[in-house]
């Protein structure tokens, strides 16, 4: 059985929605991508070389340096994780999954996370600083063979129609959301590098990160469900799935 459901899909895809509703049947644990006790994602979190003096509290650590959650009055020494260079955050992160899997590997407990595994390395290596795609895979699926021990699935709530889902996503967000997705999706490496500006630009950058996240789904070794949710309907389609397999199992 699975230890690790990886829900995955673009930003207003139902990620969290579908990940409630999940551990409301089954009793898993979730951790959302900002939860501050989440034993892998670092939201919000910098990094702390080794003997620099610094504020905050520390999370983890290991001999190169500190993970270090800062208070709203303290000075912020180090880097926001999700700020560095790639290869550093790529080093980071693979040592806090691999933590995670020998940590959970022999726990009879199962863990319900979003956007770990895709999002944050594609938002991080493709959006933000535009690294040759092959690194990003190349991370991704180191992830992929340290999470085997725990037999993971992987859920990708899939967008058939990128440009009219997320215009409605945007139309219901507050305002303060709106222009910061705009903002950072566009004002980062690739979009910059494209000439992608606006809602627009928003757009075409979605679909392109989609279409490789789904060609680098389908070369990994999970077991991987997809479900398009343009109608909000995959949690019902998911919860289905254990009887269309009886049926297709009768038939034969």
């Amino acid at each position: 059985m699975s230890k690790l459901w990886l829900i995955e899909g673009l930003p207003g895809s139902g990620k969290t929605t579908f990940a409630e509703s999940l551990v409301a049947t089954t009793g898993y644990t979730f951790y959302s991508e900002i939860d501050a006790a989440h034993p892998v994602d670092v939201h919000d979190v910098y990094w702390v070389e080794a003997g620099v003096e610094t504020e905050g509290d520390i999370i983890n650590q290991d001999g190169a340096g500190r993970f270090v959650r800062y208070g709203p009055n303290e000075h912020c020494a180090g880097m926001d994780v999700y700020e560095l260079p790639f290869d550093i955050h790529v080093d980071l992160m693979v040592g806090r999954w691999r933590r995670f899997v020998e940590r959970v590997k022999e726990a009879d407990h199962v863990y319900v996370f979003e956007c770990a595994l895709l999002q944050n390395p594609f938002t991080i290596g493709m959006v933000a600083q535009d690294v040759p795609n092959e690194q990003i895979e190349a991370y991704v699926e180191t992830v992929a063979g340290l999470l085997a021990p725990l037999e993971p699935t992987v859920v990708y709530l899939e967008t058939a129609d990128v440009p009219t889902v997320f215009r409605e996503v945007y139309g219901e967000r507050p305002i303060d959301w709106q222009r910061g997705f705009v903002e950072y999706y566009t004002a980062r490496a690739y979009a910059q590098a494209n000439g992608l500006s606006g809602i627009d630009g928003t757009i075409r950058l979605l679909t392109e990160r989609q279409r490789r996240e789904l060609n680098l789904l389908a070369r990994l070794p999970l077991r991987t469900i997809r479900l398009v949710n343009d109608e909000r309907g995959a949690f019902e389609a998911f919860a289905a799935l254990p009887k269309r397999e009886e049926e297709r199992h009768a038939d034969t």
